[in-house]
């Protein structure tokens, strides 16, 4: 992804005990993309990560929103040691590339992103 002053990392760190709040943040991600048409990347963390567990309650909608950024060219990441921590495995998981979240956000501070935390 392209690095700039105008990239945007969003950190989502509310799981799916907190519904509405992951919902609205995976809205506004949408809007910042769509609006600001720069590059935009989701990442999940530590709770997080758990609206892309594909046997859940709300899976339907977390699905539906996670396909939605994706064909809006939002790259959607999750931290591989939140996942490993909380016993999930890539196989209960929606889509998403697998990083360390530690050093994702440290790599994308260093290019000059935005980070915005939720």
């Amino acid at each position: 992804m392209v690095a700039g002053e105008n990239s945007t990392l969003i950190v989502l760190t509310t799981g799916k005990e907190a519904f509405v709040r992951a919902n609205a943040v995976l809205q506004m991600t949408l809007m910042v993309r769509k609006t600001g048409q720069m590059p935009v990347e989701l990442l999940l963390l530590g709770p997080g990560v758990e609206i892309l567990k594909s046997n859940q309650k709300n899976s339907p909608q977390f699905e539906q929103q996670l396909s939605a950024l994706g064909e809006e060219g939002v790259r959607i990441t999750a931290c591989e040691v939140s996942l490993e921590s909380l016993g999930l495995t890539k196989d209960q998981m929606f889509q998403a590339d697998l990083v360390k979240g530690g050093v994702e956000v440290a790599t994308r501070i260093k290019e000059g992103w935005n980070v915005l935390t939720f």
